[in-house]
């Protein structure tokens, strides 16, 4: 209740599902903003990200220099499961942990569990949707295209200039 009051007050008391998808809002649009100026949360486990889409704990992290999706900053993550290309892949794990802990709250009777489960799961599968979303809005303001340029558009030409910047180790920021 102290979550949906202080950062998600659109939120109706009591709608825990609708506090799910206000977390995966804000965090969608945050991992979009990080990654379209190459940042690279170091290790971006569960208790660096917050139920307000802001981020605490920045240790390690960078701005990549060469585009690289599989830039890895901390010294720790030798598997490169924090990855600058994995970052929303890592939220979305993140985020249904965090709907996991909801569940008593979301099916107190076990009858309607599976139910309030599946409901939970779309909620945190649409991260993927919002997260691109996000992402190509910000790409098409990054390179001057037409806010009625369709997405799939976008795409194209952001996947074409990402794939000579990584086949040419191109500055990620300039």
């Amino acid at each position: 209740d102290y979550i949906r009051r202080r950062h998600h007050p659109q939120v109706a008391e009591g709608d825990h599902l609708g506090l799910i998808d206000a977390v995966v809002e804000a965090q969608a649009s945050l991992i979009a903003r990080w990654m379209s100026v190459g940042f690279i949360h170091g290790v971006m486990n569960t208790d660096n990200m917050t139920l307000s889409g802001e981020t605490i704990d920045y240790g390690p992290c960078a701005f990549l220099e060469a585009h690289d999706p599989n830039a890895v900053f901390s010294s720790i993550d030798t598997m490169g499961r924090y990855r600058f290309g994995a970052q929303p892949s890592i939220a979305q794990w993140n985020l249904a942990r965090y709907a996991e802990t909801l569940l008593p709250l979301l099916a107190p009777d076990p009858s309607t569990e599976s139910d309030l489960i599946e409901a939970a799961t779309e909620r945190i599968r649409a991260f993927e949707t919002r997260f691109r979303g996000h992402w190509l809005r910000l790409y098409r303001g990054k390179l001057g295209l037409p806010d009625a340029l369709s997405d799939t558009a976008t795409a194209a030409l952001t996947d074409d200039l990402l794939a000579i910047m990584i086949a040419e180790r191109l500055d990620h920021t300039r």
